[in-house]
């Protein structure tokens, strides 16, 4: 029986945070070092609503950017019932700026009309 491969499935490509291309073995490295891929992590409260937003290094490219540039770089949102990714970046510049302005918009989103927080 053949083996399935989809068409369009390509290895995964795998690169350090520079955005240059590493090996297998590097990456699996890379991967073990949970601490080392995390660039910033905010817990913000606001009454009993606890969300976590975390921006990672993920060393899988998660696609090809507008500009040709591998998205090596994750912002996630988590709270109890849930988990969403929503932000991708191609360096770890861009991936402070889109953390910073996650941790913003769910602080303003979180705080109570009327109140300081």
């Amino acid at each position: 029986m053949p083996e399935y491969a989809p068409a369009d499935r390509r290895p995964p490509r795998y690169h350090r945070s520079d955005g240059t291309p590493a090996t297998a073995e590097e990456a699996q490295r890379l991967l073990l070092d949970v601490r080392g891929r995390l660039l910033a992590q905010d817990v913000i409260r606001v009454g009993a609503a606890v969300v976590v937003v975390s921006t990672w290094f993920t060393v899988v490219d998660l696609g090809i950017a507008a500009n040709g540039r591998p998205l090596l770089w994750q912002t996630l949102v988590s709270d109890h019932a849930m988990h969403a990714d929503i932000g991708q970046y191609t360096s770890r510049e861009q991936a402070a700026r889109g953390h910073a302005e996650a941790v913003a918009m769910i602080s303003e989103d979180m705080t109570p009309r009327g109140h300081d927080p």
